[in-house]
């Protein structure tokens, strides 16, 4: 297996800048009058940048590059008519205002970068009560170069993870206004409604048999879903697509269910904060998304959605696990294996290779 010198350059990247931010915590009064403390915001700007600057730099890397690259949407009326007709017209809005700067497919790219990836850094920075290892998870699970492939979709996934604190705090309403825009952009959005009824319940075993339940009865319903997806989309599935009914690699499930093991194994579950509690179901319904969706690749996408708060959920996983039960050892050990993991997912022919926009 090999690995591209850019790849490894972000990830020393993200080790050196992300610890330092971490060790070099700022504090500051909120409106409420509460001392909040969060990472170096120079270091942290500092490593968002690098990590926008290198997807939004890139050319031909990623399944889907050259599909957005090539959308040029040079009037308004376009943009108008996909939103009348609420056909996904975000990425129409982005190839609108791109064509305004400069007529070239990189600077959508470029812009897309910076929306997906600034959100995520943005995130993270906020709310994981472990910096350095939430951002490893961002790089390691796969969501950095993952937006390289499915743009939409992790636009999608960018704007609910920017909204995602209002399940938190039980708003509906700009949580489900969250959800249309994101859906301007992946009509898949919809189904991240179920969060915000799912994630009132502790994370306890009751919950993980609900979870477990309904992910068998998903994963031996193909038929009854795709119906249903095709009556939402108006549209038909083509079920002779090799992609529709390629199984999903089962380590890429077995990443899903680490943090859960880890969760019943592991961690003090006595004393949850409700932070915890909400980051930990996050977590059980990205495994168990992904678990009823491993029989087609296509429905496996929806873990683009679920996946983003897992990176905060390791966070505020290990900050549970006990001193006593060799953390540090722990962390060292997922954090491997996570590694190990992405060094397999940038093995595929559209990531292995990175070149940049300015050799075109």
């Amino acid at each position: 297996m090999s690995i591209s010198i850019v790849y490894l350059l972000v990830m020393f990247a993200t080790l050196a800048l992300g610890y330092a931010a971490q060790v070099n915590p700022k504090s500051k009064l909120s409106r409420t009058g509460e001392i909040i403390t969060r990472p170096d915001p120079v270091l942290a700007f500092l490593l968002a940048a690098i990590l926008i600057a290198v997807a939004g730099f890139r050319y031909q890397v990623g399944t889907d590059y050259m599909a957005y690259y090539r959308i040029n949407v040079t009037d308004w009326e376009t943009v108008w008519e996909h939103l009348i007709s609420f056909h996904e017209p975000g990425i129409r809005l982005i190839s609108r205002i791109s064509t305004m700067i400069a007529d070239d497919g990189a600077v959508l790219i470029f812009i897309c970068s910076v929306i997906i990836v600034g959100i995520y850094c943005l995130m993270i920075y906020r709310y994981s009560p472990m910096y350095l290892v939430s951002m490893l998870a961002f790089l390691f699970l796969g969501d950095w170069t993952g937006s390289f492939n499915g743009i939409r979709q992790y636009l999608a996934a960018a704007i609910l993870f920017a909204g995602h604190r209002y399940i938190l705090e039980r708003k509906f309403i700009p949580y489900l206004l969250t959800v249309l825009v994101a859906m301007l952009f992946h009509t898949t959005a919809i189904v991240m409604i179920i969060p915000y009824f799912l994630f009132i319940r502790k994370p306890d075993a009751t919950q993980f048999v609900i979870l477990a339940v309904g992910a068998i009865i998903v994963r031996f319903s193909y038929d009854i879903v795709s119906d249903l997806i095709e009556l939402y989309k108006g549209s038909i599935f083509n079920w002779s697509d090799p992609y529709m009914t390629r199984n999903i690699n089962p380590w890429r499930i077995a990443v899903c269910f680490a943090p859960v093991i880890l969760y019943f194994t592991s961690c003090d579950r006595a004393h949850m904060s409700r932070e915890q509690e909400f980051y930990t179901n996050a977590i059980f319904f990205n495994a168990f998304a992904m678990f009823a969706s491993m029989g087609s690749a296509y429905f496996g996408r929806i873990g683009i959605h679920t996946g983003a708060m897992v990176c905060i959920g390791y966070g505020h996983l290990f900050q549970m696990i006990p001193q006593n039960k060799h953390r540090n050892a722990v962390i060292g050990v997922v954090l491997l294996i996570l590694l190990l993991y992405w060094i397999y997912s940038l093995q595929s022919d559209s990531l292995r290779d990175f070149y940049w926009v300015f050799n075109r």
